[in-house]
């Protein structure tokens, strides 16, 4: 009898990411926090085992250095299936250009737009939950310590991270087979909150 407070996919998909995460990206032990918000917000939006699979893994790929990539990807489809590493590979950004130099923080979010275009839907629906994630954290942060404290990259403006959420919204209203709507108003909703604190601690 199948259990419906129990998914065995999610279940390995966070252990996938506790178990990798430390030799695919270098870093030190992972840190499911994210991953987490991520499958709760999924979840919550009524997305697919799939989505939240893929949600989970996010942090994995989007931490993972461009010579050790393609490694990773090839195990999350073996594990996972092709359909959960085409959403999860669509909604990582891409940090690299096709040399391997890390592009800067806004040549980065063009060129996600750019790909974002013709994503595949569920990476709409991770990609914009890991935003409102973004924004519900950075939200506890200004109000608690500054926006100084953001996790951001040094010289990144409150007008770029209008402009990024902004434009991010922009194009997922002009994605007719995304149907997400009230996802898309909460990044709405909590990018401009972020927004109003950001302008009140100046």
């Amino acid at each position: 009898m199948s259990n419906p407070g129990y998914s065995d996919p999610i279940d390995h998909a966070f252990a996938f990411v506790a178990k990798h995460y430390a030799d695919a990206t270098g870093f030190g032990p992972a840190t499911t926090n994210r991953s987490a918000n991520l499958a709760v917000t999924l979840a919550r939006y009524g997305c697919d085992e799939p989505t939240v699979v893929a949600g989970v893994l996010l942090s994995l790929l989007d931490a993972c250095p461009i010579d050790r990539r393609s490694g990773m990807e090839a195990k999350v489809n073996e594990k996972f299936g092709p359909a959960v590493l085409v959403s999860v590979r669509d909604a990582t950004e891409p940090h690299y250009d096709p040399e391997g130099r890390r592009r800067g923080w806004r040549t980065s979010k063009q060129e996600f737009l750019v790909h974002l275009l013709d994503a595949d839907p569920r990476a709409l629906d991770v990609v914009t939950a890991n935003e409102i994630h973004w924004c519900g954290s950075s939200l506890t942060i200004v109000r608690r310590l500054g926006p100084e404290y953001l996790p951001i990259g040094s010289g990144v403006a409150l007008t770029d991270i209008e402009w990024w959420h902004g434009s991010l919204a922009e194009l997922l209203a002009t994605r007719s087979d995304w149907r997400r709507r009230d996802m898309l108003e909460q990044l709405r909703a909590t990018s401009a909150a972020v927004a109003r604190a950001m302008h009140e601690s100046s």
